[in-house]
């Protein structure tokens, strides 16, 4: 869930005259086609037209697994359903100025598919995915060396699938201090 609400997400706004610049804050997004791009988020901030907003071109058979909010510090945790992890650098990731297909983050094998992926930005911060037998696995920076984007990934389990990706709750906020 992403808010743009400026206060709460920082910088977004792009520079015209600089097409090639990449906001402070920015979008991430990844296809189950192993395929993932960067793009801006300011053209999202005003309501859109009926048909709405478009920030990828998806290949057909393929969709949109998720978007996330990044500074491009983070590096990419992502896994795919025949056990297979990339773990790379978001700055690897091409950031498109308008809607595109982007650039392959995970060679995927004709049967398999993109589960999930997360922007980490540090060791502590964990992707936790479900196997089909129940046991839970983790992918870290500290697990697994970041290597660059588009290879084959390392398999994390030789038997078994992906089924889920565990989610954390949210963290409740400090509470206001009393004036």
């Amino acid at each position: 869930d992403v808010s743009l609400y400026p206060r709460g997400i920082g910088n977004i706004q792009e520079k015209p005259t600089m097409p090639e610049h990449c906001p402070e804050v920015h979008g991430f997004a990844a296809a189950s086609n192993g395929v993932a791009l960067r793009f801006g988020l300011f053209p999202f901030v005003e309501p859109s037209t009926r048909s709405g907003r478009r920030y990828a071109r998806v290949a057909p058979g393929a969709e949109i697994i998720g978007v996330e909010s990044i500074t491009g510090a983070e590096n990419i945790l992502a896994v795919s359903a025949d056990c297979r992890t990339m773990v790379c650098p978001a700055v690897e990731v091409n950031y498109l100025s308008g809607p595109g297909k982007g650039v392959t983050l995970i060679k995927l094998a004709k049967t398999d598919r993109l589960v999930g992926f997360k922007a980490s930005s540090g060791d502590r911060d964990l992707l936790v995915v479900e196997t089909n037998r129940g046991a839970q696995k983790t992918i870290s920076t500290a697990k697994y060396r970041i290597t660059s984007r588009g290879g084959r990934g390392t398999e994390i389990q030789k038997n078994g699938k992906i089924s889920s990706i565990v989610t954390q709750p949210p963290a409740a906020p400090e509470p206001l201090p009393e004036s």
